[in-house]
């Protein structure tokens, strides 16, 4: 008998990650595992697992951490932020989560694409991110982009790294341009903040009344353009359009001082996650669209904001 096994876009579930799964809904709800309905997978998210499931009268979403997430990831740091954003109102859907195995249980929210094309969405999603960013949430740790990608690289096989991974043929020259940005970004006096760090079209739950952001694997305190450049970085924009969202962002036409330090943290932010996507990649998981992005954005930017800052 072949093994029984789900595929989904954080990778392939094995019988015994099922097994698991079904084990700890259990115990976490007090239930039986026949009474577990219509667990399957949600085409959504590249770091973990994502699968939907009914219970009780409920559906709920289980997040099984995907290959490498133990490596990428501080658990504790998250559950800390995760319930500092409930406080705050821009994630209530948590109902469980391990610090030590790295699941997660939350409510599962009737919600729509997230449409990076729709104006109503643009103004909600960043208007949401500028809550959070002007929140009274306070966190003490420091996500460090630079130690982060550092990290990453040094567990990152060579032959697949940098001037080695053939969809990156710039790379040391970008490289270059984004370790100065970061330098001259640093002097602006942008304020830090708590940030969610991978503020993307799918992890907005959306609906006609609702708007949540989820998934706080890279929060912490950082700077808010991480959160900006992740949104943008998540989807194919013109540089009108990345206007119209800081414009949004801040209520009025950003300063030169704004517009070139959020230039720089889109660049910043692409060359973060590409560092994400080669250490993905050589772990034997392919990325998909978002990969040429990362690229775009960090090699295009990085001109842009340097020009900027000169």
């Amino acid at each position: 008998m072949s093994e029984k096994t789900i595929q989904t876009t954080g990778g392939v579930l094995h019988e015994k990650d099922l097994i698991f799964i079904n084990k700890t809904i259990c115990e976490v709800f007090n239930c039986n595992e026949d009474e577990i309905i219509d667990l399957k997978p949600l085409q959504k998210g590249l770091s973990n697992s994502v699968l939907s499931f009914e219970l009780n009268g409920g559906k709920y979403v289980f997040r099984f951490p995907g290959l490498g997430s133990e490596i990428l990831i501080d658990r504790g740091r998250e559950s800390m932020i995760q319930s500092q954003a409930y406080e705050a109102r821009v994630d209530t859907t948590l109902v469980a989560m391990s610090v030590s195995k790295g699941w997660k249980i939350a409510k599962y929210v009737p919600h729509r694409d997230f449409d990076y094309k729709n104006v109503s969405d643009i103004y909600r999603g960043v208007r949401l991110l500028r809550k959070l960013h002007e929140s009274s949430i306070k966190v003490r740790w420091e996500f460090n982009v630079v130690e982060k990608w550092e990290s990453i690289r040094d567990m990152t096989p060579a032959d697949k790294y940098g001037e080695n991974y053939a969809d990156y043929p710039e790379f040391n020259a970008i490289k270059d341009r984004i370790y100065k940005l970061f330098e001259l970004a640093e002097q602006d006096g942008i304020p830090k903040c708590v940030t969610q760090g991978d503020a993307r079209d799918e992890n907005f739950l959306i609906n006609d009344s609702e708007i949540y952001l989820t998934d706080w694997e890279y929060g912490g305190y950082n700077d808010p353009g991480f959160d900006i450049g992740t949104y943008i970085c998540g989807g194919d924009h013109s540089r009108e359009e990345v206007d119209r969202i800081l414009f949004i962002y801040f209520g009025h036409k950003p300063s030169e001082i704004e517009k070139r330090h959020f230039y720089a943290w889109i660049a910043i932010t692409g060359f973060f996650f590409m560092h994400w996507c080669m250490f993905k990649e050589a772990s034997g998981q392919k990325v998909g669209y978002l990969k040429p992005l990362w690229y775009r954005f960090a090699k295009d930017y990085s001109v842009l904001a340097l020009d900027m800052y000169k």
